[in-house]
């Protein structure tokens, strides 16, 4: 009986021991499998990582870039906005002298001005006057 308690006892342990064993080639198979992708995935980061690096890279010398050009820029910027009131105050001055020639080269009066201008009407020029008159005394 002894013996055949040690047998079917060393029966069972060999079954126990291969379904162990057998357990332990799959969990190695998927810690491999795992462990592959696990390095796949990490080289595939690091590229990523890599190509990130780069932009930021570009990104920052970009930013560097527009802040050159900033401070490049400032002085001119504050100064047209310094004198943005005067220089528009200035170009209307400008565009009311130049309303007001135009219309005193066109003959416009206000009513006001009427009594500053001629209101007879001259005798007609006469080009032949111009002929007798004599430059620094100077007769022909």
């Amino acid at each position: 009986d002894e013996i055949k308690n040690g047998m079917k006892s060393e029966e069972e342990a060999q079954l126990d021991y291969e379904s162990q064993m057998a357990a332990s080639k799959q969990l190695k198979e998927d810690l491999v499998a795992k462990k592959v992708s696990l390095e796949e995935a990490i080289a595939k980061r690091e590229g990523e990582m890599s190509a990130e690096d780069e932009l930021k890279t570009e990104n920052e010398n970009a930013l560097d870039d527009e802040l050159h050009y900033k401070a490049e820029i400032k002085s001119d910027c504050d100064w047209i906005i310094g004198t943005f009131e005067k220089r528009a105050a200035a170009r209307e001055a400008e565009m009311n002298g130049l309303v007001g020639a135009k219309e005193f080269l066109a003959g416009y009066q206000q009513p006001s001005e009427a009594s500053l201008l001629e209101s007879k009407p001259h005798a007609h020029f006469d080009d032949r006057a111009l002929a007798k008159v004599g430059f620094l005394g100077l007769r022909h």
